[in-house]
This record gives C-alpha cells, sequence and structure tokens, in this order.
C-alpha cells in the first residue's frame, strides 16, 4: 500500500491510498500496455498501446513518458496528452517503433481532493461512491453507433466490431492527424474511489462485477488483485492494468 498525504481541511488530514498492477494475460506474449503513479504531481495515467508486436509498447511507453515530463513542466493534462500524441507520431517518421502504432491513454490529475480525467481511446475512468460511475466515455464505434441509436447497449459485448477504436494517440482520429481529448473534473469526498483500467479490464469485466468487488474488498491492493484476477478468469485474452486511488479522511 502506498499512501500520500493531499493536503489538510478542518483539522483533518486528506489521504490518498493508491495501488495499480498490470498483467500480460495468458494468451498475448508481450504487455503492450504501460502506466506510472507519480503522487507528488497527482498523476496517474494507462496507456494502452496497439500496433502489433513491439510497436504498441513502444508507443504507450512514449505516452506516458511525455505526459510525466509535461505535466512535471506545468502543462494541463488534456495539453500534455496532446504532446505526447505528437511525440508518437515523430518517433514513427523517426523509425522508432512501427508507423501504425497507437496507444489510448487514461489519466487522472489530482490537486488536493479536486480531481481531472482525461482520455483519448477506450481506457476507462470510473467513480466508485458506493455505487459506480463511468466517468469516460469510449471512443469506439460502437459507441458512435450506439450514440446514432443504431444498436442497444446490451448489444455492444458481442458486436463483431467492439474493439475498433475512433481515435488514439498517434493514428489520430477520422482525419487520421489531429485527436480530441476529452476531459470531465469533479471533487472526491471521503472514501470515495477513482478506477483507472485499460481495456483488458472493462473488455472482460462487466460493470456490476467491477461494483461487487469494489463494495466487498477492503484495501486498494486488494481491489486491484481481485479487478485483474476477475478479467483473466474468462480467458485473459488481453493485457490488463488496474489503479485504484481513494481519498480518506483521518
Amino acid at each position: 500500500m502506498v499512501v500520500w498525504t493531499a493536503g489538510k481541511q478542518e483539522n483533518h488530514i486528506n489521504i490518498i491510498d493508491f495501488a495499480l498492477d498490470t498483467h500480460t494475460g495468458w494468451v498475448r506474449e508481450l504487455n503492450e500496455d504501460s502506466h506510472l503513479a507519480l503522487p507528488k504531481l497527482g498523476l496517474w495515467v494507462i496507456a494502452d498501446g496497439m500496433g502489433g508486436h513491439e510497436a504498441g509498447e513502444v508507443a504507450s511507453g512514449i505516452a506516458i513518458r511525455e505526459i510525466a515530463s509535461s505535466i512535471e513542466q506545468g502543462m494541463p493534462l488534456a495539453k500534455s496528452i496532446e504532446t505526447a500524441h505528437r511525440a508518437i507520431q515523430t518517433a514513427a517518421l523517426q523509425g522508432e517503433g512501427a508507423l501504425n502504432m497507437g496507444s489510448t491513454v487514461v489519466a487522472a490529475k489530482l490537486d488536493g481532493l479536486r480531481y481531472e480525467i482525461a482520455w483519448v481511446g477506450d481506457s476507462r475512468a470510473y467513480l466508485w461512491n458506493g455505487k459506480l460511475h463511468q466517468l469516460t466515455t469510449d471512443h469506439s464505434y460502437v459507441q458512435l453507433l450506439l450514440n446514432a441509436g443504431l444498436i442497444t447497449e446490451s448489444e455492444i459485448p458481442e458486436h463483431p466490431s467492439r474493439n475498433l477504436i475512433s481515435q488514439a494517440l498517434g493514428t489520430g482520429g477520422a482525419d487520421k492527424a489531429n485527436i480530441k481529448v476529452d476531459l470531465v473534473s469533479g471533487e472526491l469526498g471521503e472514501s470515495d474511489t477513482l478506477l483507472l483500467c485499460s481495456d483488458g479490464l472493462s473488455g472482460e469485466v462487466t460493470d456490476d462485477r467491477i461494483a461487487t468487488i469494489l463494495s466487498e474488498t477492503t484495501g486498494n491492493q486488494a481491489r486491484v488483485d481481485r479487478l485483474i484476477a476477475a478479467a483473466l478468469d474468462p480467458g485473459g485474452k488481453d493485457n490488463v492494468t488496474v489503479i485504484v486511488i481513494s481519498s480518506m479522511v483521518i
């Protein structure tokens, strides 16, 4: 367990407690997910690489490195993600990785108990406060179909194009160049929990199951362990990365 003092309020100390882990899964040889935790900067990031053997790992590694560097320089979270996008494109053109490499990203930036979530692709952030709330909206083909009323939510898990994303770092969006970073913000209440994950979790474990694990499990490392185990149980077809961040007042 790692704890970070977030600040003081009305003679109480706000504590941020977090845990994280990643697993290659049972099918893939390489883990293309990358992640980081920089509590002194209030920054947590998951990047899920794409592009085949080695290239996805390169893209996700560049993403977290550039985001961390930009935040250290005082850049806003969304801008730091745009910088990472350009860095992946530049690296590919210079022969690092592969031309088709890309990465999704979801990042949390905390200032005291205020949080900002930014994302590109289908890596997700949830808020748990006794109920599970999905904070992010997937940048995916099936989400576009859902928004257009062409499919129902119940059709998504079995849809043949459920793994297609509509934009990613390095590969861009519809114009193959630019991305649109989405943002949400809020404030953590006492015992509230943020969950960041790659689609290796959300694609294998239902929201109801995620909520049950968060409700039943004490301790963030135990929560991370159980969530990853739940993702591996159906066969571990994908890499899975999970970060759990909770607030406490003492």
